[in-house]
């Protein structure tokens, strides 16, 4: 699968969660998504999981709460032009290089990994350490 945009774990969160500065931005970013056509933005299955923890804890919501956990879900994988591509074993060693090769933290690093294998050239974030990676960092 080859994708061009991938879509880091802050653009969820600042939608889901209502940022006051990033909201409307990721807003955007959601609606261009919901407007693409299939696979043209990508994001990882360990997206999914941090929004939930991350808007969970800013709601003060938790993972117990099904209805919680269904809605964050199917407001990702509801999105027409998002594919959730899973992390594979690969990913998880791919991301320790990363993370000595461009100084990133082991979260980041799994993303661009996944970003790096799928064939993304452009990652939608406004987490500066991807201005280090051979994405292109719009936001």
């Amino acid at each position: 699968m080859v994708a061009t945009k991938y879509l880091d774990v802050n653009i969820f969160v600042y939608w889901l969660g209502k940022h006051p500065k990033f909201g409307e931005t990721a807003y955007k970013w959601i609606k261009s998504v919901e407007n693409a056509s299939h696979g043209e933005y990508v994001t990882s299955s360990l997206t999914i999981y941090e929004t939930l923890v991350i808007v969970g804890g800013l709601t003060g919501r938790n993972l117990k709460d099904e209805k919680f956990v269904e809605e964050v879900i199917t407001a990702i994988t509801s999105l027409r032009g998002l594919v959730v591509e899973p992390l594979t074993g690969d990913d998880v060693i791919q991301a320790l290089r990363l993370m000595e090769k461009y100084g990133f933290d082991y979260e980041d690093s799994l993303h661009l990994a996944v970003a790096v294998r799928i064939g993304a050239k452009e990652i939608i974030s406004n987490d500066e350490d991807f201005d280090k990676s051979p994405l292109r960092r719009i936001f």
